[in-house]
């Protein structure tokens, strides 16, 4: 057979099957909420060419953590307007319609961009951010308060391991002032905060069809989540940090309830769809990345004169989520999130009830499908 297809953007970046580290099994939970064990969480580390300060360096560490939601938080947070509403709604919630595949007119796709802040900062309330798609600046909704307390469940169970890996880092490299920043992100709360909600039907999106891409520095430390639908992270990587490693292609698909933390500021990678003409099996996904105050903040993050701070930067990302399982919350963590969420803003907005349009899936569907490796020249 012919060998597959690599597209290869203007970008200095390749990338190879990435070297797992790891199986373990987490703890989540069941309708009735009490604990279960589930085998699908993985921590890797594949390397990178991208940010390299020396062009002869080894490559740079990337973490790749990926873990399962409990079915019942799945269903609890489909209840969402955003993620229920019909194709006709969705201007009205705050999404525009995206071209990004002019020579496959069949395929539909919506974005719809919000924030996740928790506290003070946060609320029910616009702020002004950057939009991701644009690189201007907006004034940005929160997200509906499910979803916030999802993703605040994350940072709560997730960030502390991050900042002390990042301060390790710190302590033993006074002069990284990338890894000093990407900290007080996480410390203020605004990782994960930056919400894309991405939605896409009709034609499918092929490996062919990928476009390939690597992302801006507000997504060094970035979660994915599949709320429906099916669709796979192709991504170019190396194996190992011997620069004379050839590049590959692993493919990893994604089903819904499945989340992954990784650094997509650091590689290419692009995502395939799948075909979904009936609305109720589109796929649905959210993109949570670094929430910047605005565009000049974003664009000014990484000075030239700190290139050489991303291998420090690097170490510590992904010896942190190579270390130990990503925990995702579970159904009472979200619910207790949640009620903060009514005391600080007022009462509890009513969500419509569960219905297909979430792309609802049978339970067979959400077995992990195993991963798929593609070499290259």
């Amino acid at each position: 057979p012919a060998p597959p297809r690599v597209c290869r953007p203007p970008l200095a970046l390749g990338a190879q099957p990435r070297e797992q580290m790891g199986t373990r099994l987490s703890r989540a939970s069941d309708d009735s909420g009490s604990p279960t064990a589930t085998q699908n969480q993985k921590q890797d580390i594949f390397y990178s060419r991208k940010h390299l300060a020396d062009p002869d360096a080894p490559p740079l560490p990337v973490g790749f953590a990926m873990g399962e939601m409990a079915p019942g938080v799945l269903r609890w947070l489909r209840r969402c307007k955003i993620f229920a509403a019909p194709e006709a709604h969705l201007p009205t919630l705050g999404f525009t319609k995206c071209i990004d595949y002019p020579h496959l007119p069949g395929h539909v796709y919506y974005e719809g961009y919000f924030h996740a802040l928790h506290g003070e900062d946060g609320g029910d309330r616009h702020i002004a951010s950057m939009n991701p798609r644009t690189g201007c600046d907006m004034q940005k909704p929160a997200a509906p308060r499910e979803l916030r307390a999802f993703i605040e469940g994350m940072r709560r169970a997730n960030t502390p391991r991050l900042v002390k890996a990042l301060s390790d880092v710190a302590k033993a490299e006074p002069g990284n002032r990338l890894v000093v920043k990407v900290r007080r992100l996480i410390e203020e709360g605004r990782v994960f905060a930056d919400l894309a909600v991405q939605i896409h039907a009709g034609q499918a999106v092929e490996r062919a069809d990928i476009g390939w891409h690597t992302d801006g520095p507000n997504s060094i430390l970035h979660t994915a989540l599949s709320i429906a639908g099916a669709r796979a992270l192709h991504s170019r990587r190396h194996a190992d940090a011997d620069p004379s490693t050839m590049e590959g292609e692993f493919v990893e698909p994604m089903s819904p309830g499945d989340v992954y933390v990784s650094s997509p500021a650091a590689f290419a990678h692009g995502v395939s769809y799948g075909q979904a003409y009936r609305w109720s099996k589109r796929t649905i996904a959210v993109q949570a990345r670094f929430l910047f105050d605005g565009a000049t903040e974003a664009y000014g993050f990484v000075e030239p004169d700190e290139m050489g701070d991303w291998a420090g930067l690097m170490r510590a990302l992904s010896s942190s989520l190579a270390g130990s399982p990503l925990e995702l919350p579970d159904m009472s963590t979200v619910l207790g999130v949640m009620a903060e969420l009514e005391r600080k803003e007022g009462a509890a907005i009513q969500p419509p009830p569960v219905t297909t349009h979430a792309g609802s899936t049978p339970a067979a569907a959400l077995r992990k499908k195993p991963a798929v490796v593609t070499s290259s020249s």
